[in-house]
């Protein structure tokens, strides 16, 4: 039932209430369209995951088959959900979301990073395009012979444009395959993702052309005075644009922590919308606006990073899935009825791959890649996708060509794409270039603050603070991790007890690199690591808390410099990321904070952190000891003047314990000297005091058969304030442990059930530190004064 007519004219939209057909309201009809083209492709993009395919191939079938090619043949489906009616809109909102995407497109391309690698990538590209182009040129005759619309398309138009679908390359797609295969931070990715910039901007500079040449196909002079009036604008955007936005940007950001204001962000999307509103007005297509938009946009101080971060879920996720499905409506693979078709379909795919990775991988060869890089190269610049299909939809919208035309053009596009993995996997194994432990380098520069640029390393990382003399090389080091946040406060609760004179701190920031834009260009931009310390958060809060509570402290109560890496690394590799900080700074000691454990029902899950993949891994392969401090509250200000009575002689009745269990192992030594140093007296207002529980019974594992080796505690830097001996036959629970507190125990005894120290822990909400010794590298190794008795404050 179609909705009512009131008496002033207005149509009522069918209502659920009303009996009537909800889809005939033109707003919930979209809706539904909507839902249903979003669901179809992230649900065929989980499956096509599980055989490495990009999530635009998901997009792709999902958009033919939502088509006359399956769906749309069932006539009730058709009428109902995408009936011909609506299809103007759904292009309407489309082409909206294709702007912004080609504007995200342009922002990705930095101007900065292709000077690095121009004459290569300049010359892979230009290479990888006159062959192709060639080659479609070549094909482009027999098709226009047994398909083309001889009356209403010029030869020379079709000709152009078989020669731009052949040769063009999606940069987008390349990057998420070249993000997933792990190859964005090798020599063959940078300068594979390098050459697809220069191939998409040469493509679509010859698609202005092709465009303009078909918007005026009675007059080709008329042509070429659009396509000089689109070189005039860009001009125009660079040189005049590019400043003002320039200004506005370094004005409208803060220097301290990034923030983007929102008058940037306004001033940029109006020059999105009148570049778009330009390049349509003259005779092209508004799209070409949106990607000159994302050119002249600024990249000051993360400003494209941050911008990308605000609009890229929203284009990606909902929005241009609709392009996807308006080309699937375009597409009815039914149209090819004849063998000659699938022949013709077949002769495009040969061709295109053909001219694409020959000239792809000979422009390789001849720049110093050797065979296998240089293959590589070649399968990767024959990735279409999306880009591709931006090309048919303008060409088939301006009919240039036809639907029988497109659709063999987008099966070429599917094909190409989807072999890319595969061919790329037998190729170019994973094995060529990852490290030994699995580990790809991270891409970056190396920066310390009064030292210059060090950009010789593959390194996405920023030093912040350090100072190089002999001084602070002679103390142990401890590297540090911040993942989110919620370590930050954890972090500094427990490097503050640290005194300067005996340790060295480096913290690094672990960021994961994953497939969004905005990750992918932290990661492969060459300012990005610079950008990435002055504007994260994480750094920045941490920075900010260190400054009033401390980093480590010195004697006279200042702050000691602290090592800031940055590293934009896959959450996979986190633990690699680790190991080779550790490896680089000599580190003594990994501490790995936990920003506490799952909670049931207010009780503290109690599986070991080790269980971990990312902790285990790290436990595993560290070249020093290692520390997990799960954070329950400790030194954030919870214990205060309430904190745990000790009622021991000579003690104060209120007190921040450092609590050790030590029966002679290994790991009880390392932690006691962890533990010792932490209540060290020579940090200024160090308020904790050391007790140890003497177990009579060696810790599980331990080499050692003798009783707890009271000596060692006595050659501790600082004595504990009071040593308790409990019997083998008394479990530690009657040790009463408070909130607040601070467990420091080895490895092995965590892990010895008949201990029942997870249990003693989350019963009593207290913080713990489980530290596993390293036979080498480990606080008792060397690197200064360490096992020195503290000299009085």
């Amino acid at each position: 039932m179609a909705g009512t007519v009131s008496e002033s004219g207005y149509v009522d939209p069918g209502t659920f209430l009303a009996g009537s057909n909800p889809l005939t309201d033109q707003l919930a009809l979209f809706l539904v369209q909507l839902m249903i083209i979003v669901l179809l492709t992230r649900v065929l993009g989980v499956g096509l995951g599980y055989i490495n395919q990009p999530r635009v191939i998901a997009e792709v079938i999902g958009g033919i088959l939502l088509g006359p090619s399956a769906l749309c043949r069932w006539g009730a489906f058709k009428a109902n959900i995408f009936p011909a009616a609506s299809l103007p809109k759904l292009s309407l909102i489309s082409n909206f979301a294709l702007i912004f995407f080609l504007f995200l497109v342009g922002l990705e391309l930095d101007p900065q990073s292709l000077r690095k690698k121009a004459k290569q990538s300049a010359f892979i590209s230009l290479t990888g395009i006159i062959l192709p182009f060639a080659s479609g040129v070549g094909v482009s005759k027999v098709i226009y012979d047994k398909f083309g619309d001889h009356e209403t398309v010029p030869f020379y138009s079709f000709l152009v444009f078989c020669g731009v679908a052949m040769s063009i390359t999606a940069f987008p797609v390349l990057a998420r395959i070249l993000t997933e295969r792990r190859l964005l931070t090798t020599p063959v990715g940078r300068t594979t993702l390098a050459a697809a910039a220069v191939d998409d901007a040469v493509a679509w500079t010859l698609l202005v052309l092709v465009v303009a040449l078909i918007n005026n196909p009675a007059n080709a002079v008329q042509a070429i005075y659009v396509f000089l009036a689109v070189l005039a604008f860009f001009a125009f955007m660079w040189f005049v644009t590019q400043p003002i936005l320039l200004w506005v940007v370094k004005r409208d950001t803060s220097s301290v922590d990034g923030e983007v204001g929102q008058f940037s962000v306004f001033v940029v999307f109006m020059v999105v919308v009148g570049s778009a509103f330009f390049t349509q007005a003259v005779g092209v297509h508004a799209i070409f606006g949106g990607f000159l938009a994302g050119l002249v946009t600024p990249h000051h101080n993360g400003f494209a990073i941050k911008l990308t971060e605000k609009i890229e879920d929203l284009v990606g996720i909902l929005l241009l899935p609709l392009y996807f499905a308006y080309s699937g409506l375009n597409t009815d693979v039914g149209t090819l009825t004849d063998g000659t078709a699938w022949g013709l379909t077949f002769l495009i795919i040969v061709v295109a791959c053909c001219g694409k990775v020959i000239g792809g991988t000979l422009a390789a060869r001849a720049t110093g890649f050797n065979m296998r890089e240089s293959l590589a190269v070649g399968v990767l610049m024959n990735t279409k996708g999306l880009v591709e299909l931006i090309v048919l939809n303008l060409g088939y919208q301006a009919k240039v060509i036809n639907q029988k035309v497109f659709t063999m053009f987008v099966i070429m596009a599917l094909v190409t794409t989807f072999m890319t993995v595969p061919i790329l996997s037998w190729v170019y194994p994973m094995r060529l270039y990852m490290g030994k432990d699995g580990s790809t380098p991270v891409l970056g520069s190396t920066h310390t603050l009064g030292d210059g640029e060090n950009k010789d390393k593959e390194v996405s990382e920023m030093r912040v603070g350090r100072n190089p003399s002999m001084e602070w090389r002679m103390r142990s080091g401890v590297v540090i991790c911040l993942t989110n946040m919620q370590t930050v406060s954890s972090v500094i609760s427990l490097t503050h007890h640290l005194p300067a004179n005996h340790f060295s701190l480096t913290a690094i920031r672990l960021i994961p690199l994953s497939l969004r834009t905005s990750r992918r260009m932290m990661a492969a931009q060459e300012n990005a690591a610079d950008t990435i310390v002055r504007t994260d958060p994480v750094i920045n809060v941490f920075a900010s808390i260190g400054k009033f509570v401390g980093g480590l402290r010195t004697t006279a109560g200042t702050n000691a410099p602290i090592d800031v890496i940055a590293k934009v690394s896959p959450v996979s590799e986190f633990g690699d990321r680790i190991v080779e900080t550790a490896t680089e700074t000599d580190a003594k000691l990994v501490v790995v904070p936990l920003s506490g454990l799952q909670e049931e029902d207010g009780v503290m899950n109690v599986v070991w952190p080790a269980e971990d993949d990312f902790v285990r891994g790290v436990l595993t392969h560290s070249p020093c000891s290692v520390a997990v401090f799960v954070d329950r509250g400790f030194g954030n200000g919870e214990n205060g003047a309430a904190a745990a009575s000790i009622t021991t002689k000579g003690t104060s009745s209120t007190e921040n314990r450092v609590i050790v269990l030590f029966s002679g192992g290994e790991d009880d030594e390392e932690s006691a000297l962890l533990a010792s140093n932490l209540a060290s007296p020579q940090t200024v207002s160090n308020t904790l005091r050391l007790h140890v529980l003497r177990l009579t019974s060696p810790s599980p594992g331990s080499a050692s058969t003798l009783l707890p080796d009271s000596d060692y505690l006595s050659t501790l830097p600082h004595p504990p304030t009071t040593i308790h001996d409990l019997p083998a036959s008394t479990t530690v629970a009657a040790f009463p442990l408070h909130r607040g507190d601070l467990v420091v125990v080895g490895r092995g005894m965590f892990e010895d059930p008949d201990r029942g120290v997870k249990e003693w822990v989350a019963g009593a909400r207290a913080s713990v530190v489980i530290v596993g010794r390293h036979p080498m590298l480990n606080l008792a190794s060397g690197g200064g004064p360490v096992f020195e008795k503290d000299a009085k404050v």
